[in-house]
């Protein structure tokens, strides 16, 4: 699958894809045309660059978040909570508070530091009971690794 570039994606939104020669040929042995895949190299996209081109979009818009319809299982009392705080007056919608939850979850993540498990990791490489297992392991498995220089 074609790796995009995150660090390439600029208050312009453009958008950076690298498509490696296996990526290519991955696709294709998957069944697909060549016609249907994006060729080896770098790939450069600007989001809205064809209906700019055509004059149909407002080049200083900014694009609005995208919604995605999914179906999701909650626990009844969960969704019974945000139900009662959307029936309130003037509260945003059930749905819309759900999303702000998790949103507010995922930013908390985000700021987190990964101190914790960096320390776990520095941790595991100093046991040498550990690489010894690992290096056991990885001997068992008989697998032949090609390195490219």
């Amino acid at each position: 699958m074609p790796k995009m570039n995150k660090s390439a994606v600029a208050p312009a939104q453009t958008i950076v894809v690298d498509v490696t020669t296996d990526d290519y040929k991955a696709d294709l042995a998957k069944g697909l045309q060549a016609d249907e895949i994006m060729q080896p190299g770098q790939h450069t996209f600007r989001r809205g660059g064809f209906l700019r081109r055509h004059g149909q979009a407002d080049v200083a818009a900014s694009p609005t978040p995208t919604k995605i319809r999914i179906s999701i299982n909650l626990d009844a009392d969960i969704l019974e909570h945000f139900k009662a705080r959307a029936a309130q007056p003037n509260a945003a919608p059930y749905q819309t508070q759900i999303n702000h939850a998790l949103r507010v979850v995922m930013e908390q993540d985000q700021l987190q530091s990964p101190a914790p498990l960096v320390a776990y990791a520095d941790a595991l490489l100093a046991d040498q009971n550990f690489i010894d297992a690992v290096a056991r392991r990885v001997a068992e498995q008989k697998v032949v690794y090609h390195v490219k220089e």
